[in-house]
């Protein structure tokens, strides 16, 4: 699984705290096509954000208080100027749901 299976969480847990719940993006692809890498993101990011919105892991979590969401997003590749805009935008318009975009770079040696 990964960003561009669009209709799949990646990876989901709890917060150490129990009250977060935390969904995980794998994005291998490089940024030869930013604008199209962009698009496949924010399609995902979406799904994501309608996941928590609608509590879709009220099943899977039924003994918590879920009070907040984290989307984690691990990059193969550093990211462009666009990209790091892009998730910055994203995280401005999600905070007051109380949902934070996280996201970490490990590319490649």
């Amino acid at each position: 699984m990964s960003v561009v299976d669009g209709m799949v969480i990646d990876g989901i847990a709890l917060t150490e705290d129990k009250n977060g719940i935390v969904l995980l993006i794998t994005d291998h692809l490089d940024w030869s096509e930013e604008y199209q890498h962009l698009m496949i993101l924010q399609e995902k990011i979406n799904m994501y954000l309608g996941f928590l919105e609608e509590k879709q892991y009220g099943d899977m979590y039924k003994e918590e208080t879920i009070t907040y969401g984290i989307i984690e997003i691990h990059f193969q590749y550093s990211l462009t100027d666009n990209a790091e805009k892009f998730l910055q935008s994203v995280q401005n318009q999600v905070a007051q749901h109380g949902i934070r975009i996280q996201y970490y770079v490990s590319e490649e040696v």
